[in-house]
């Protein structure tokens, strides 16, 4: 702890202006620790941690926590250089590992780099807890009431490490209420560091002086040929399997957090994992993927934190479009069907998928006549149901939002369609009704409109659809992304409906 000298903060501020980064504290922060080598090598030490995604270290956007050599060289600059020694000097040497509990080998540069990091963190931020894979989690129990703690990685991919390979990564990410908002992958085999600031936005930084650089991460093409990170020691005959129902234009393997920051750069499209992984293992990494970002919203994650058993299942993290398949939007007039598939639609886009959207209203509309009769309407399904089926033919996901109020109807449209996904809107009939703008139920009861569905013509509910909605208590934006989560899923190709 260091007095400010005279006109340190007018300096900072100008630093942080020219990132575009708010400067959030001013001569009332508790106080600054920072290296011999200058004034710019920052910390901010306050009670709530918020100044961490706002400080700017060394004239580097997105934070005090910058990188693997950074953010060593942010806690303490000795550190920085220390940890670095202890891992360079045991690259390659395997000799000296053991095996854990679980099988995964544990060398001296873990230890040793576990042991640094973890000072500096807590010299850092006092009282903030720390989780790192070489010590003893605390139980499930105790951490329920963490707002926000640091997940510690020191050396991803040891297996890489002592086999002499470069891709090796120090991780270290801060969670705060259940999301990363703040980490470091550095990759000194590479000589790169990746780091991300929530709400900044993620940047790469080649060597120990170069410039840092903002990364973006964006869906491939519709209908492109996708390229896909994977483990290089997790492969798998389910992700073959998996990856035959997709065109693939590349396929990279490599050990450690590196692939979630080739999806981060736009290096890949995505990054499959089947097997399971630890919490450790992944935050810093997908905090640089969300916020590689041009908008202010982060990309979607499935990853949470902080889970009872710090475990992950299998995730898909970038870009993965669903394979073509046909989502059969069924309920009454009014539940919700239409726009709960425009959602969908918006967000398959985004994954880069080619979409198609059948409004039942609309075709009505462009083939008019279309009767509402018990036949008018079941031959009105199987017709939308056999253009749907030729659209999914030709690699196109078709959204159909149709009242179709027959099962037979439906399982017909199901029987033409390879993967036929059933999304049964079962919004309340008196919801439907209240929120008619228009006026069709009034109608219907006034006796102006016949063979109204849920009035004087039955809805048949699906049976044993894949998914059910019930749009009164579940907003379109959530439902749509349930519905995407599970077309996006990992599945072998060979899984059918």
């Amino acid at each position: 702890q260091v007095p400010l000298p005279p006109g340190f903060l007018e300096q900072l501020r100008a630093i942080t202006k020219r990132h575009g980064v708010t400067l959030i504290f001013d001569e009332v922060i508790t106080g600054f620790r920072w290296s011999r080598g200058g004034a710019q090598k920052l910390f901010g030490v306050t009670p709530d941690m918020c100044v961490l995604a706002k400080i700017v270290a060394g004239g580097m956007p997105g934070g005090a926590v910058a990188g693997r050599a950074e953010i060593l060289d942010q806690l303490d600059a000795g550190a920085n250089r220390e940890a670095g020694r202890a891992i360079a000097a045991r690259h390659g040497h395997g000799h000296d590992a053991v095996a854990k509990a679980d099988g995964s080998p544990v060398s001296r540069a873990d230890r040793e780099a576990h042991r640094i990091i973890v000072a500096g963190l807590e010299a850092l931020a006092p009282g903030v807890p720390i989780i790192s894979e070489e010590a003893d989690a605390p139980a499930a129990e105790t951490r329920a009431g963490w707002d926000e703690f640091w997940l510690v990685d020191p050396l991803d991919g040891t297996k890489e490490f002592l086999a002499g390979s470069p891709d090796y990564t120090v991780n270290i990410a801060l969670i705060q209420h259940g999301h990363p908002v703040l980490g470091v992958v550095g990759a000194p085999g590479h000589d790169v560091t990746y780091y991300a600031v929530a709400g900044q936005g993620s940047w790469r930084r080649r060597g120990h002086d170069g410039a840092a650089v903002r990364v973006f991460a964006a869906p491939p093409a519709p209908g492109a040929a996708l390229r896909v990170a994977e483990s290089r020691s997790h492969g798998s005959p389910a992700l073959d399997d998996l990856l035959r129902g997709y065109r693939v234009r590349e396929r990279m393997t490599l050990g450690s957090s590196l692939k979630f920051c080739l999806v981060a750069e736009g290096s890949a499209d995505c990054y499959i994992r089947l097997g399971p992984t630890m919490e450790w293992d992944v935050a810093a990494g997908d905090c640089v993927f969300r916020w590689a970002v041009r908008d202010v919203a982060p990309h979607h994650s499935p990853l949470s934190y902080n889970k009872p058993t710090l475990r992950n299942d299998g995730f898909v993290i970038g870009f993965l479009p669903p394979r073509p398949a046909v989502v059969w939007f069924t309920g009454l007039s009014g539940a919700g069907k239409s726009t709960i598939a425009g959602h969908v639609q918006e967000q398959l886009r985004n994954l880069g998928a080619e979409v198609e959207l059948l409004d039942g209203d609309a075709i009505r509309q462009a083939l008019p006549g279309t009767g509402f009769t018990h036949a008018e309407r079941d031959a009105h399904i199987r017709r939308v149901g056999f253009m749907a089926s030729r659209l999914e033919a030709h690699g196109v996901v078709v959204l159909a939002a149709l009242v179709s109020p027959y099962r037979a109807s439906r399982a017909v449209a199901r029987g033409l369609c390879h993967e036929f996904v059933e999304v049964y809107v079962a919004t309340p009939l008196a919801e439907c009704e209240r929120r008619d703008t228009k006026g069709l139920y009034a109608r219907a009861r006034a006796g102006k409109v016949s063979h109204f569905t849920g009035l004087d013509d039955p809805y048949e509910p699906p049976e044993q659809a894949e998914l059910v909605i019930d749009a009164a208590v579940e907003p379109a934006a959530e439902a749509a992304a349930r519905i995407v989560a599970y077309l996006t899923r990992p599945r072998p190709a060979s899984a059918g409906q």
